[in-house]
């Protein structure tokens, strides 16, 4: 079950184990940071509406592991007496996993303290809540909060998410598109061609001003011609990448730009604990030896489709294969609609393959979910 450091405060880390226990859950997914967030609670004991206080960490930094790197973890207002990883790890011992979901480039705070580590579109403006991968400092930082927390506290594994280039879109306050831009075009208006990025690709044998120059003419003609589109233009990125090898070469870059940031935290941040290193993408043959954990995403879907997903995802994995495959469950916003379909849900993530399901999550789910999963969750201990 994911799960934030208020959820802690408000009932109790006693009474979330029991209750987790009591629910037939075996691991608690605690966010170790978290970005800004305007929440609906709806079981929160004084709130039903919350603003997080965004990109702050929600555990006790060791000042060692960061005094190298430029970009620094902020604590939390509610961790200034509290470590509450410290307080989870005591209270959970030999009774529940306890696995840190840990945000990573997701971080308007340092991007706009640092904005020269931040995603840059190819009209060189920069996506403050983006940090890139790419650039040094970023990377450096990422390792080190792995680090941090894999040495510090008895985790089972730390969940990444956002370990990536972010997009575009992303819920600013009023944030607006009056152009009307496709999915596409979102995704050209979010790749970056900062400085690391153009230099890193290149030396990969890709022509970025190749590159450049075609994203651009791409959304040039998006803007001039809104609300229509060139007869000609592109739908979807495998169109475009038929049209250029460059491009091609590009994102292929960049996924092994993200392996061997995976791979760094694996061999570096890891080294010496028992912390698993668990990813909420799909299997992926060039991560297999760094992750111990893959993921799939069934987020308000029905039993048949989540089945669909599962099956899907579990087929990617090679015979040999030994770590965790997890689906992702949200129990929220309609779905799922009763107890018999969450009993539906589980399992069609049971019979698709999958050998893990994380819910999503304590802090936001309706109560009513909650004590369905209570009731369906122990139906499949055995």
């Amino acid at each position: 079950m994911f799960l934030h450091a208020w959820d802690l405060a408000d009932d109790g880390i006693e009474v979330i184990t029991n209750w987790a226990l009591q629910t037939g859950l075996n691991t608690l997914c605690l966010g170790a940071n978290y970005h800004h967030g305007w929440l609906i609670l709806p079981h929160h004991s004084r709130h039903r509406v919350s603003m997080t206080e965004g990109d702050v960490c929600y555990f006790r930094p060791r000042e060692s592991f960061y005094k190298d790197t430029v970009l620094k973890p902020r604590v939390s207002r509610m961790a200034a007496k509290t470590d509450w990883f410290e307080e989870a790890a005591k209270r959970t011992e030999g009774q529940l996993r306890l696995v840190s979901w840990t945000i990573g480039t997701h971080n308007t705070t340092l991007g706009l303290a640092h904005p020269d580590c931040t995603v840059q579109n190819v009209y060189g403006d920069r996506l403050p809540h983006a940090l890139c991968p790419c650039q040094p400092d970023v990377r450096e930082y990422l390792k080190a909060l792995c680090r941090d927390l894999a040495t510090q506290y008895p985790l089972w594994g730390i969940q990444l998410e956002v370990f990536c280039w972010m997009g575009l879109a992303h819920g600013h306050h009023h944030e607006r598109d009056l152009t009307g831009l496709s999915p596409l075009e979102q995704e050209l208006m979010g790749l970056c061609f900062c400085t690391a990025c153009r230099k890193e690709a290149a030396g990969a044998d890709v022509d970025v001003e190749q590159v450049k120059a075609l994203v651009k003419n791409i959304l040039d003609a998006a803007f001039r011609e809104a609300p229509q589109r060139p007869k000609d233009h592109p739908q979807t990125m495998a169109q475009l990448e038929d049209r250029s090898l460059e491009l091609r070469k590009f994102r292929r870059w960049r996924q092994v730009c993200l392996a061997s940031l995976i791979a760094g935290i694996k061999n570096s941040s890891l080294r010496g604990s028992a912390c698993r290193l668990l990813l909420q993408t799909e299997f992926d043959p060039a991560l297999a030896d760094s992750a111990d954990g893959f993921g799939c995403a069934a987020y308000q879907q029905s039993p048949s489709e989540t089945l669909r997903i599962c099956d899907r995802a579990s087929l990617d994995l090679p015979e040999q294969w030994n770590g965790l495959l997890q689906c992702f469950v949200q129990l929220g916003m309609g779905v799922p609609q009763s107890e018999q379909q969450l009993y539906d849900i589980i399992a069609a993530v049971r019979d698709g393959g999958c050998n893990g399901i994380n819910f999503y999550n304590r802090s936001e789910a309706p109560p009513k979910m909650l004590a369905w999963l209570a009731k369906t969750l122990p139906l499949f201990a055995t």
